[in-house]
């Protein structure tokens, strides 16, 4: 039986359009198809595959057929559900889905390449992944899948772009994500209540994001977590982690400075400069590119390599200008690096 993951299908309905007076003049504008020319392509698809005159059809007649006016979700659900029928491969996709279990590798179906030319398949099967591996908070993974998309292909063209903008967001890609999010908030009709109230949220809140703050700090500290609970824990997990203790380090040596404390940061000594964080270790000395000495990272009591001085700084720092959860969450993100094994 088919059945599309109950997490992937929201139920609230309602929905606005696009507010035209703030799109720009000559702007592409999105939107779902009407049921009569979805109709109309799937009968052109089907025809496209041979398949007007077998049980496909007769199986997929009742999919079609709405008591009142169907809503994006119902047209998308019924178009999977015919791909799904007509489909062997579509099926493979669709059954591998209803696992909410993040698998340990993502497995390159052969739905997602089948068929470029036929547009109205290759990108709604796409979509449908994709969604599923933002759901699963596989968002690096989500982005590849979505990046090879066309929207105006798409049965939901709002939806799609909300979670990529979900996916831009949480990896703090700032700019790309709040030009997903103009496409969804100002390009995109018919946008249902929920993704143009939390997009209205995100954009917002990437508007607000300033780079090395501690608010990126703590929103890194957060991916980084994900990406371990995921079971990802190589040379990219290291190079964020890297990036955290360089910034939290540039902070304290600002506010040493501002106090008129002088001294650098406990990252750095000899007054050499730091290198690009993602380039060469920063913490337990240069190693070479995405190498870390883990035993020289500090133990329970301690803030990573940090010398008394920069951690003392740093808690007062937090104590003063920060909510109480900045110091303990940056206490507690440091130990677990600290006590965290060499890979």
């Amino acid at each position: 039986a088919f059945a599309l993951s109950l997490s992937l299908l929201l139920t609230l309905l309602m929905v606005c359009p696009a507010d035209a007076a703030d799109r720009p003049a000559g702007s592409e504008v999105y939107g779902p198809p009407s049921v009569e020319e979805l109709r109309e392509l799937v009968d052109q698809w089907l025809a496209g595959r041979k398949l007007q005159a077998s049980p496909v059809r007769d199986a997929i007649a009742p999919l079609w057929q709405f008591e009142s006016k169907p809503t994006t979700d119902e047209l998308f659900d019924a178009l999977m559900r015919t791909f799904y029928y007509a489909d062997p491969d579509v099926r493979e996709l669709v059954e591998a889905c209803q696992s909410l279990t993040p698998p340990a590798q993502v497995v390159e179906y052969a739905a997602l390449h089948a068929h470029p030319e036929e547009a109205i398949f290759s990108n709604n099967v796409k979509y449908f992944y994709g969604r599923h591996l933002s759901v699963l908070n596989l968002y690096e993974e989500a982005l590849v899948v979505f990046e090879g998309i066309e929207p105006h292909a798409l049965v939901d063209p709002a939806g799609y772009f909300f979670h990529q903008a979900v996916c831009e967001h949480h990896l703090l890609l700032k700019d790309a994500g709040l030009q997903t999010l103009t496409h969804l908030l100002h390009d995109t009709e018919q946008v249902p209540v929920r993704y143009q109230k939390l997009g209205e949220l995100l954009q917002h809140d990437l508007e607000q994001l300033k780079e090395k703050s501690l608010g990126e700090v703590a929103r890194q500290m957060r991916d980084v977590e994900r990406r371990l609970e995921l079971g990802r824990a190589g040379q990219r997990v290291q190079r964020v982690e890297e990036r955290i203790i360089a910034t939290l380090d540039e902070i304290i040596e600002k506010l040493e400075q501002q106090q008129g404390g002088g001294g650098g940061g406990g990252g750095q000594s000899g007054g050499q400069p730091s290198g690009n964080p993602a380039d060469e270790s920063y913490l337990g000395g240069q190693q070479g590119p995405g190498q870390t000495d883990r035993k020289d990272i500090g133990h329970k009591d301690n803030w990573g390599d940090l010398p008394p001085k920069a951690q003392t700084a740093a808690k007062n720092m937090l104590d003063r200008q920060f909510p109480p959860h900045y110091r303990q969450a940056v206490e507690e993100y440091l130990k677990k690096i600290a006590e965290r094994p060499a890979p």
